[in-house]
């Protein structure tokens, strides 16, 4: 992997950004000291705004370290704080990240959970470069797993009494994703004419292996390109050969060499007539090196 932090993402409605502490005093009324919001949350609701402010000050320092990923969510048309994301647990071998997120409850049943995870994932799996994701959550909160759903999480089990949050002991509901199965599915949804998905890391490789430094619409317009390409030859390949003998040339060819002819080629009267020089029966070519 390559840990690049939290950075900034946009998506149609959103805007997901590192917190502030001017933050704290529209997280702490609208979500922080909402019970309904952390009801299926491992931390509690904050009981004042100092106590938020507190949370926000340790998470803003860790934002030096980038593997640290946590994001406000921003409402793009207010610029008002409306929730959070981040990963919860990472595995550095395994290339795996846990997402966690909530939203304000005046927010929710809009999308803007699955707008906000989806935007994660496609960080994660394009430029950080996990190699999967996953997401659990309590069977009593269904709407968290249709969110997990419409991403393109895979439902993987349920664990039984195998968590606790601020509801008691619960079931966990685990769903996940790897990147494989992320590029399958593109691929199996893409529009016919466009089946192959050229991934940004195919192209850095293409670009490292022509020692080419492109920029990023050359880039665009190189996958592009060679997504083309592949849904030719795919295209090709449904093509049914079988019977058909293998040729080296597209039309068949026969006796493409002719044998030699021997001729008296010694005219040398008509060769030497047009010659810059003649000397001795021979062409007399002007030196170009003294």
């Amino acid at each position: 992997m390559k840990h690049l932090g939290t950075k900034q993402l946009t998506t149609p409605r959103l805007v997901l950004r590192r917190f502030t502490i001017e933050d704290a005093q529209k997280m702490y009324n609208d979500w922080a000291s909402d019970r309904d919001v952390t009801r299926y949350l491992t931390w509690t609701a904050h009981n004042s705004q100092e106590e938020t402010e507190d949370i926000l000050k340790s998470w803003i320092e860790s934002y030096s370290d980038d593997a640290m990923y946590l994001w406000c969510i921003e409402w793009k048309d207010t610029g008002e704080p409306i929730g959070s994301i981040g990963a919860t647990r990472m595995i550095e071998q395994a290339r795996l990240a846990e997402l966690g997120y909530f939203i304000s409850k005046k927010y929710w049943h809009q999308g803007i959970a699955t707008e906000a995870v989806q935007a994660v994932m496609d960080y994660f799996f394009e430029q950080v470069g996990m190699n999967r994701i996953e997401s659990r959550h309590d069977p009593r909160n269904p709407y968290s797993g249709k969110v997990m759903e419409a991403c393109g999480m895979r439902y993987e089990g349920t664990r039984i009494e195998a968590g606790w949050n601020n509801s008691g002991i619960c079931d966990e509901v685990l769903y996940g994703l790897t990147k494989k199965q992320r590029m399958e599915a593109q691929r199996a949804n893409a529009p016919k004419s466009s089946q192959n998905i050229i991934s940004d890391e195919t192209i850095e490789y293409v670009g490292i292996l022509a020692k080419l430094e492109l920029s990023q619409e050359e880039k665009e317009n190189a996958k592009k390109d060679m997504g083309e390409m592949l849904d030719y030859i795919d295209k090709l390949n449904e093509l049914d050969t079988a019977g058909v003998e293998p040729m080296s040339h597209v039309f068949p060819m026969a006796n493409v060499f002719r044998e030699d002819v021997v001729t008296n080629g010694d005219d040398r009267e008509n060769m030497l007539k047009n010659a810059p020089g003649v000397k001795g029966g021979s062409y007399l070519v002007p030196k170009t090196v003294e």
